[in-house]
């Protein structure tokens, strides 16, 4: 027994050969040092603060170890390779492949409890895990996942290639998502928060749902404090704030707007208002995938079934309207007409176009029709996700159309109730004129390099951004016409390193 222990040990601490998948989809040796750091992408401002956030180190050889063991019973001795996965901003992703050809996908950080949950209790699909550790005062020295490889390829490799194909491909996708999304949404749960297993919380009570589930499969379950990064980030790390868990919408939307001002009057000058709904109709809170791309979902090539959908790391139980969105893979990115009975139509002289002009209509018609269609099947489908989606767009425009449109229902003779004097007024005109600068600079840096707000790019495109970024800043403070215009002009400058509140 001593001898094989010592056997399997030993073949355990052999190192695998090391690569990572580069953004094209191809594969680079790496040193073992790059396993535990950021490096899918570079920031053109606050780098010194946001790669030391996403760094993660831990014990490879007791990672190695721990997944040797969980498939042993395969013919599994020690691991031959270690390939580093495209990272999520908040974790890692490492395939593992065995000596016999096994292959264990492991994630670090990775929570493990309100997995067991959509895989067991809604019937998700979700990968199968194997080991886990919630506690990372173990010998990886990290929390882990170790979870079967999906099955089937990511969508996001076939998307563009169903392109050539007839539209029912993309749309057999949408149905299946969306019958995802009505098994979620028709679980309620009577608290917000987020799922743990009972035995990390001490004294905490049995997970409820309407309708009711099997008690003895909830037993194992609860809500607890919500992992959303932005009530963790920051200054808000060591602030007393509430994370949850909440007993109804009303009260997460008090506890959010609470936090907030915990923080302004700290920190921070005031942020735009948050509108809770006033209706209480559809606004149960549910668990919903918090972010559903191309990457996230795997497909069997064949019969076009999904047989995996992945990265459910930051997904919580929360009001439906908070939380509600089109998937960003059926997301049209540009208007999308209202009603179900309007369809996007070709221009009356589209036959007169150039073929490339045709190819980019045509391209935004089958974007926008996926979009209505998924639309469509979800008022079908999943009326209360329906009705969440409106309920959102409402929160989000009509306190604007108010705002618009408030003149008009004020009487000509009644004074406006604030006023502001001509230097006020100057002032106003003079920072209007700066944030149209600083616009006009953040739009060109999306069209011409997608570079967006928070200044993330591919490692790859890192040294050509920040070239051009430093050519571009030496231009725009070079025009300045004395000091005062160079000093505002470097004031206004966005892409700049800041201080986190």
């Amino acid at each position: 027994m001593a001898s094989r222990y010592m056997q399997s040990t030993s073949q355990a601490l052999v190192m695998p050969l090391l690569s990572a998948v580069r953004n094209d989809g191809t594969e680079e040796d790496i040193f073992e040092e790059d396993l535990h750091r950021y490096t899918r992408h570079r920031w053109v401002y606050n780098e010194l603060r946001r790669l030391p956030e996403r760094y993660l180190k831990f014990d490879l050889q007791q990672l190695l170890k721990a997944a040797v063991a969980a498939i042993s019973s395969q013919g599994a001795r020690y691991c031959i390779k270690v390939l580093k996965c495209k990272e999520g901003l908040n974790n890692k992703a490492y395939l593992l492949t065995m000596d016999n050809g096994a292959e264990v996908f492991a994630k670090l950080p990775n929570p493990f409890a309100t997995r067991e949950f959509l895989h067991d209790v809604l019937n998700i699909p979700t990968p199968r895990i194997i080991a886990w550790s919630a506690d990372q005062n173990n010998p990886v020295r990290a929390e882990y996942i170790l979870e079967e490889k999906a099955l089937g390829k990511p969508l996001g490799r076939l998307w563009q290639d169903w392109d050539k194909c007839p539209m029912k491909d993309r749309i057999t996708i949408i149905e299946q998502i969306v019958e995802i999304e009505r098994k979620l949404t028709s679980t309620k749960f009577v608290k917000s928060g987020c799922i743990y297993f009972r035995e990390d919380i001490p004294d905490s009570d049995a997970l409820e749902t309407n309708p009711p589930l099997c008690s003895s499969i909830l037993e194992r379950f609860t809500i607890g404090p919500l992992v959303e990064k932005e009530l963790w980030r920051g200054k808000k790390v060591s602030m007393d704030i509430n994370r949850g868990p909440y007993e109804g919408p009303q009260e997460f939307v008090k506890a959010m707007a609470e936090n907030e001002k915990k923080f302004i009057k700290a920190y921070a000058p005031p942020p735009p208002a948050m509108v809770p709904p006033q209706s209480s109709d559809d606004t149960h809170s549910p668990t919903l995938h918090p972010d559903l791309h191309l990457d996230n979902v795997f497909v069997d090539p064949e019969s076009k079934q999904i047989t995996r959908v992945i990265d459910w790391q930051s997904a919580a139980i929360l009001p439906l309207f908070y939380q509600c969105r089109v998937p960003t893979m059926f997301r049209h990115q540009g208007p999308v007409s209202s009603g179900m009975t309007i369809w996007p139509k070709r221009s009356e002289n589209y036959h007169s176009l150039e073929q490339d002009e045709k190819e980019m209509i045509d391209n935004l018609i089958g974007s926008e029709c996926l979009h209505k269609y998924y639309l469509a099947i979800t008022h079908n489908k999943n009326p209360g996700h329906q009705a969440a989606l409106q309920l959102q767009d409402d929160v989000r425009t009509q306190p604007t159309f108010i705002v618009q449109n408030v003149e008009r229902s004020l009487l000509d003779s009644s004074p406006c109730l604030v006023i502001f004097n001509e230097p006020e007024m100057a002032l106003y005109a003079h920072e209007e004129e700066n944030r149209g600068y600083v616009r006009e600079i953040l739009t060109l840096f999306r069209n011409n390099w997608r570079l967006p707000p928070d200044g993330s790019i591919e490692s790859a495109r890192f040294d050509e951004i920040q070239n051009e970024l430093t050519r571009m800043r030496d231009a725009f403070v070079g025009a300045a016409d004395n000091e005062e215009d160079r000093l505002l002009a470097e004031k206004l400058w966005p892409c700049q390193d800041a201080t986190d509140i």
